[in-house]
Protein backbone atom coordinates (compact mmCIF):
# COMPACT_ATOMS: atom_id res chain seq x y z
CA UNK A 1 0.00 0.00 0.00
CA UNK A 2 1.06 3.49 -0.82
CA UNK A 3 0.64 6.40 1.27
CA UNK A 4 -0.25 9.19 -0.93
CA UNK A 5 0.50 12.42 1.35
CA UNK A 6 -2.31 14.93 0.34
CA UNK A 7 -0.99 18.05 -1.32
CA UNK A 8 -0.92 20.97 0.32
CA UNK A 9 -3.33 23.76 -1.08
CA UNK A 10 -1.98 27.21 0.10
CA UNK A 11 -5.06 28.97 0.79
CA UNK A 12 -6.96 31.62 -1.67
CA UNK A 13 -6.01 34.75 -1.34
CA UNK A 14 -9.21 37.03 -2.28
CA UNK A 15 -8.16 40.54 -4.28
CA UNK A 16 -9.90 43.11 -1.75
CA UNK A 17 -10.50 46.35 -4.02
CA UNK A 18 -9.66 49.52 -1.68
CA UNK A 19 -11.87 50.81 0.54
CA UNK A 20 -12.80 54.20 -0.60
CA UNK A 21 -13.74 56.49 2.60
CA UNK A 22 -17.91 57.13 3.31
CA UNK A 23 -19.26 59.62 0.90
CA UNK A 24 -20.24 62.88 2.13
CA UNK A 25 -23.56 64.39 1.02
CA UNK A 26 -23.56 68.09 0.08
CA UNK A 27 -26.79 68.45 1.90
CA UNK A 28 -25.41 67.14 5.36
CA UNK A 29 -22.70 70.02 5.53
CA UNK A 30 -23.19 72.77 8.60
CA UNK A 31 -26.20 70.74 9.91
CA UNK A 32 -24.53 70.21 13.29
CA UNK A 33 -23.77 73.97 13.37
CA UNK A 34 -27.77 74.83 13.26
CA UNK A 35 -28.83 72.75 15.44
CA UNK A 36 -25.87 73.79 17.98
CA UNK A 37 -27.25 77.49 17.12
CA UNK A 38 -30.72 76.56 17.55
CA UNK A 39 -29.60 75.26 21.09
CA UNK A 40 -28.13 78.40 21.82
CA UNK A 41 -31.35 80.33 21.12
CA UNK A 42 -33.47 78.12 23.22
CA UNK A 43 -30.83 78.23 26.00
CA UNK A 44 -31.02 82.18 26.12
CA UNK A 45 -34.93 82.29 25.97
CA UNK A 46 -35.05 79.82 28.60
CA UNK A 47 -32.73 82.00 30.79
CA UNK A 48 -34.62 84.98 29.60
CA UNK A 49 -37.66 83.86 31.38
CA UNK A 50 -36.32 81.73 33.94
CA UNK A 51 -34.54 85.93 34.70
CA UNK A 52 -37.83 87.35 34.12
CA UNK A 53 -39.76 85.74 36.83
CA UNK A 54 -36.71 85.97 39.78
CA UNK A 55 -37.35 89.47 38.73
CA UNK A 56 -41.26 89.35 39.61
CA UNK A 57 -41.10 87.61 41.94
CA UNK A 58 -38.91 89.96 43.92
CA UNK A 59 -40.66 92.84 43.28
CA UNK A 60 -43.95 91.18 44.42
CA UNK A 61 -42.42 90.20 47.59
CA UNK A 62 -41.08 93.44 48.29
CA UNK A 63 -44.88 95.21 47.55
CA UNK A 64 -46.51 92.22 49.39
CA UNK A 65 -43.35 92.91 52.23
CA UNK A 66 -44.81 97.09 52.14
CA UNK A 67 -48.84 95.60 52.14
CA UNK A 68 -47.93 94.09 55.22
CA UNK A 69 -46.24 96.00 56.94
CA UNK A 70 -49.23 99.02 56.06
CA UNK A 71 -51.70 96.61 57.31
CA UNK A 72 -49.99 96.18 60.81
CA UNK A 73 -49.53 99.95 61.71
CA UNK A 74 -53.54 100.23 60.68
CA UNK A 75 -54.23 97.64 63.26
CA UNK A 76 -52.95 99.94 65.87
CA UNK A 77 -55.37 102.59 65.72
CA UNK A 78 -57.67 101.13 67.96
CA UNK A 79 -60.92 103.17 69.66
CA UNK A 80 -58.94 104.77 72.67
CA UNK A 81 -62.20 105.88 74.43
CA UNK A 82 -63.20 102.21 74.57
CA UNK A 83 -59.99 101.19 74.71
CA UNK A 84 -59.66 103.35 78.19
CA UNK A 85 -63.16 102.99 78.86
CA UNK A 86 -63.65 98.95 78.81
CA UNK A 87 -59.64 97.83 78.68
CA UNK A 88 -58.68 95.45 75.96
CA UNK A 89 -61.97 93.33 75.01
CA UNK A 90 -63.68 91.83 71.76
CA UNK A 91 -65.64 95.08 72.22
CA UNK A 92 -62.56 96.99 71.07
CA UNK A 93 -63.01 98.52 67.75
CA UNK A 94 -60.70 99.97 64.83
CA UNK A 95 -61.39 103.45 64.21
CA UNK A 96 -61.37 103.43 60.36
CA UNK A 97 -59.94 107.36 60.38
CA UNK A 98 -57.06 106.25 62.60
CA UNK A 99 -56.14 103.31 60.26
CA UNK A 100 -56.37 105.23 57.01
CA UNK A 101 -54.09 107.47 58.81
CA UNK A 102 -51.36 105.25 60.31
CA UNK A 103 -51.16 102.62 57.21
CA UNK A 104 -50.83 105.50 54.85
CA UNK A 105 -48.18 107.38 56.95
CA UNK A 106 -46.11 104.05 57.24
CA UNK A 107 -46.47 103.76 53.99
CA UNK A 108 -45.10 106.92 52.82
CA UNK A 109 -42.59 107.00 55.45
CA UNK A 110 -40.85 103.73 54.50
CA UNK A 111 -39.12 102.56 51.87
CA UNK A 112 -41.20 102.66 48.66
CA UNK A 113 -40.89 100.46 45.48
CA UNK A 114 -40.34 103.03 42.68
CA UNK A 115 -43.82 104.03 41.40
CA UNK A 116 -45.94 101.87 44.10
CA UNK A 117 -49.33 103.47 44.25
CA UNK A 118 -52.33 102.89 47.42
CA UNK A 119 -55.09 101.19 45.56
CA UNK A 120 -57.65 100.78 48.84
CA UNK A 121 -56.82 100.81 52.54
CA UNK A 122 -60.11 99.59 54.55
CA UNK A 123 -61.28 98.34 57.67
CA UNK A 124 -64.15 96.38 59.27
CA UNK A 125 -63.36 97.76 63.02
CA UNK A 126 -61.97 93.95 63.06
CA UNK A 127 -59.88 93.55 60.36
CA UNK A 128 -57.80 95.89 58.21
CA UNK A 129 -57.03 95.54 54.39
CA UNK A 130 -54.55 97.28 52.78
CA UNK A 131 -54.07 96.99 48.56
CA UNK A 132 -50.78 98.17 46.71
CA UNK A 133 -49.39 98.34 43.32
CA UNK A 134 -46.36 98.70 41.32
CA UNK A 135 -45.52 99.01 37.83
CA UNK A 136 -43.75 95.19 36.66
CA UNK A 137 -40.14 96.80 35.67
CA UNK A 138 -38.73 93.71 34.04
CA UNK A 139 -35.32 93.27 32.38
CA UNK A 140 -36.68 91.33 29.27
CA UNK A 141 -40.13 92.05 29.44
CA UNK A 142 -41.57 89.28 26.68
CA UNK A 143 -45.35 89.62 27.87
CA UNK A 144 -46.46 93.32 27.54
CA UNK A 145 -49.52 93.02 28.92
CA UNK A 146 -48.52 92.18 32.04
CA UNK A 147 -47.69 95.68 33.14
CA UNK A 148 -48.53 95.89 36.83
CA UNK A 149 -48.27 94.16 40.76
CA UNK A 150 -50.96 94.20 42.81
CA UNK A 151 -51.42 92.70 46.09
CA UNK A 152 -53.12 93.06 49.41
CA UNK A 153 -52.71 92.51 52.38
CA UNK A 154 -54.87 92.07 55.83
CA UNK A 155 -53.99 92.63 59.40
CA UNK A 156 -57.02 91.55 62.14
CA UNK A 157 -57.32 93.45 65.56
CA UNK A 158 -57.88 90.08 68.26
CA UNK A 159 -57.95 89.93 72.06
CA UNK A 160 -57.67 86.12 74.48
CA UNK A 161 -59.96 86.42 77.25
CA UNK A 162 -57.30 86.64 80.13
CA UNK A 163 -57.52 83.22 81.91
Amino acid sequence: MSSIAPARVAPARVASAPVAPARRHADDRGSVLVLGLGLVAVCMLALTVCIDGAVALVQRQALLSAADAAAIAGAQGIDLAEYYATGASSATRLQPSDVIRLATRHIRGSTMPPGMSIERIWSDGTDVTVRLSAPLRLPFPLVPTLDRITVESRARLQYRPIA
